[in-house]
């Protein structure tokens, strides 16, 4: 694929091939710049489940999207077991807290959640957090976390 600005991309990247890798990269300072590279396949699927209740059941269709979670009361972000809802291994869902209302990331009993210092809810409003299944039953948890 030839060199496209993100000025000439079709929306959801239709004129990406799901191949095609795409780097995007952000100016720091200096001279330093971060980079993350998508594929044209993550770039295609890249779609939001806007959620508004204080209880939400991940579902297999969440897989590799993100889920905007919105409430003015707590809410529960619930990963349900691989024997009811089989994620495959390596599935990445995006959580963002759009509202007041606190997201805690809930398992199902069985369900292990792994993240720094036994953290489990998002920080604050607009945070965003990646959930990352590594096992039959174990997800990481990472982004803007707190206890």
């Amino acid at each position: 694929m030839a060199d496209i600005k993100i000025s000439g991309l079709a929306s959801k990247g239709a004129n990406v091939a799901t191949t095609d890798l795409l780097v995007i990269s952000e100016f720091v300072s200096g001279s330093t710049y971060t980079s993350k590279k998508i594929t044209g396949a993550e770039l295609k699927g890249s779609t939001f489940n806007a959620q508004t209740v204080t209880t939400y059941n991940l579902v297999l269709t969440d897989a590799h999207k993100t889920v905007t979670l919105t409430n003015g009361s707590a809410i529960d972000a619930r990963i349900p077991l691989n024997s009811g809802t089989a994620f495959p291994i390596g599935t990445r869902i995006e959580l963002i807290q759009g509202g007041a209302g606190q997201v805690t990331v809930a398992p199902t009993g069985g369900v292990t959640v792994n993240s720094s210092g036994g953290k489990t809810k998002l920080a604050a409003q607009y945070a965003v957090a990646t959930i990352l299944k590594t096992d039959t039953n174990t997800w990481y948890l990472f982004g803007d976390i707190t206890t």
